[in-house]
């Protein structure tokens, strides 16, 4: 029991507290969540970003290094066609120690022209068995004897006159032997690009090519490695990060081999796939963790250069900012939230106690309790609904009695309004018996005719009745109108015969033939005609009174249009009862022509 009353039920809570957890369950939750997929989202789309970002300057790192490769296939390109080679090379003696030496300063100028910029280049040479010639400063001696054995005159072989390009090899150990004699101990590694030169020269028209009449050169290009590494190292990460220049063979070109240290099965299976994609990220794992790997191709080399970067090292920068900022922004949200609860639930709550002790108040019996209305929400709705009850119960109390005594006047009135008409029935029986007996007989016809008409209207308190009825009344009608009138008009009636078995709105036609008489022929003296019509359709019963009069000036039919005014309240009578009877879609359409008549249909259901 104790524990009963010191953790209260939820069903037993106050409003007030139900309301305040109700309002923070649903702000917490909400919040949380989406805070938790916010965090995450971010987390995606800047790791997603910076990838991307990562991706671009590998692309564009190899589209620059590209760009300059092209630039020296073009000028080796254009060292086929020079003059100055063709005649050197095919005049070459080796014999002659000082046509040799002539022959090194010409070519040597040649390959100043068409390689103006060496500063990139390791070196460059024209290496035939018999002579190796460098550019102007050229800083590295390849031995022309046995050039022939080694992987670069045979890659510049399978180039078949194209640039072919040597991933990264030890100069020691290709040449066996060191780069200076200054520096016997170091170890370079090189990269290069062959091509086998075919000269040719042309002499009035005609193409000579060097080929078999002397030995072809080879074009050798060399690079240190790290004309890859020193544009991009600037721009990657400054840790997890590490940069790759690999063959489709998998020879390492530059950077390191972090890839396939461990596992050699995972870099071959990464290689292939970057063989088959060419360009763009993928995700590996190694070492159980996963690695980003993004890559693009030379379209000149066909190297595979990269970027790897674990995903943590790449979030390593901003995901602890993401993260404290979402868990502030969350906090302080949450507080904001918990506070609005707190106060809406008060707002709600506070009237709710006003009215339970005016409701008491009211059982006791003071009815004259009222409440102030604060706000017109449903709250303050239900607090006037309530003051407007007392007042309500106050005037029944008052109005009590009187309501008994209005209750016995309706009594009589209504025995009255039994008797009146048997004593009007009376009263118009002994006039045409009068009638008769002084031979008056159109009197005595006139005052059968209003009888008949009383009886019909005053007998049957139904809406509806049979057309053969209200035919019969409409015709008694016009009798007594057309003897007021002195035969002013005529009027003619044709109902299709299946009409009569149909209910109609009682008078429903009167109102229209009234109008033709008293306003439409108010300027004639006679020839006034008017023309009663009915048919069925296969979905409607259509009726249509039709006069000669003057017509509706448009000005004034367009107002009726508008229900804005009208000289016959019987007309929006008529329309209204069919349209409360039959439904919106049936009603009266009333058109007129000035001086021409006025025609109105009338359309019912079957």
């Amino acid at each position: 029991m104790r524990g009963r009353h010191r953790f209260p039920r939820l069903k037993d809570l106050r409003y007030r507290s139900k309301l305040f957890l109700t309002y923070a369950l649903i702000v917490t939750i909400p919040l949380s969540v989406l805070s938790w997929k916010n965090y995450h989202s971010s987390r995606e789309f800047v790791s997603d970003f910076a990838r991307q970002n990562l991706y671009s300057i590998v692309k564009q790192h190899n589209e620059i290094i590209d760009a300059k490769l092209t630039q020296v296939e073009e000028s080796s390109l254009a060292l086929v066609a020079e003059q100055e080679l063709y005649d050197q090379y095919s005049a070459a003696s080796p014999k002659d120690e000082y046509s040799m030496i002539t022959m090194e300063k010409k070519v040597s100028r040649a390959l100043n022209k068409y390689f103006p910029y060496l500063n990139e280049m390791y070196s460059i040479h024209l290496i035939t068995s018999y002579a190796n010639i460098g550019s102007t400063g050229a800083s590295t001696l390849i031995p022309y004897d046995g050039f022939k054995r080694t992987t670069l005159y045979q890659e510049a072989i399978k180039g078949n006159g194209g640039v072919a390009w040597v991933p990264t090899f030890s100069y020691k150990r290709m040449f066996q032997h060191e780069i200076s004699p200054s520096n016997p101990s170091k170890d370079v590694q090189l990269l290069a690009g062959v091509r086998l030169l075919n000269l040719f020269k042309i002499n009035n028209g005609e193409v000579t090519w060097l080929q078999g009449k002397a030995e072809l050169p080879v074009l050798v290009i060399t690079y240190q490695p790290e004309i890859y590494f020193s544009r991009i190292q600037n721009a990657l990460p400054s840790a997890g990060s590490s940069f790759f220049i690999m063959s489709q063979a998998g020879n390492l070109v530059a950077g390191t081999d972090t890839i396939g240290k461990e596992d050699s099965g995972t870099k071959l299976n990464l290689l292939d796939q970057m063989v088959k994609m060419k360009t763009g990220t993928l995700v590996i794992t190694k070492g159980g963790k996963p690695l980003i790997v993004c890559f693009d191709t030379s379209k000149v080399t066909g190297w595979i250069s990269g970027v790897t970067i674990s995903p943590d090292a790449l979030g390593a920068s901003f995901l602890p900012k993401i993260k404290m900022d979402t868990f502030y922004l969350t906090s302080l949200l949450l507080v904001i939230s918990l506070l609005l609860a707190l106060i809406f639930a008060n707002s709600i709550t506070r009237p709710i106690h006003q009215l339970l002790r005016a409701i008491k108040k009211t059982g006791e019996g003071e009815f004259d309790t009222r409440i102030p209305v604060e706000s017109y929400n449903e709250m303050g709705l239900l607090i006037h609904k309530y003051n407007q009850m007392n007042v309500k119960i106050n005037n029944l109390i008052e109005e009590n009695y009187k309501v008994k005594l209005r209750e016995k006047e309706t009594q009589i009135m209504s025995l009255n309004i039994q008797l009146n008409p048997h004593f009007l029935y009376n009263t118009l029986n002994m006039m045409n018996w009068t009638a008769l007996e002084n031979n008056q007989k159109e009197l005595s016809r006139m005052i059968v005719s209003l009888s008949s008409m009383l009886q019909y209207t005053s007998e049957s308190h139904q809406d509806i009745g049979d057309l053969g009825e209200d035919l019969n009344w409409l015709q008694h009608y016009i009798y007594i109108t057309n003897q007021r009138f002195e035969d002013k008009f005529t009027v003619s009636i044709d109902i299709a015969p299946e009409l009569f078995p149909h209910k109609v709105p009682k008078l429903f036609l009167q109102p229209f033939v009234e109008n033709a008489i008293v306003h439409g022929f108010s300027h004639l003296h006679s020839g006034g005609r008017i023309r009663i019509q009915g048919w069925m359709t296969d979905t409607e019963r259509i009726f249509m009174v039709e006069d000669n009069g003057k017509g509706i000036p448009s000005h004034k039919l367009e107002q009726m249009a508008q229900a804005k005014q009208s000289d016959s309240i019987g007309i929006q009578n008529v329309d209204k009862r069919i349209k409360l009877i039959y439904g919106e879609a049936y009603g009266v359409t009333l058109t007129s022509r000035e001086n021409a008549g006025t025609t109105i249909k009338i359309n019912l259901p079957i």
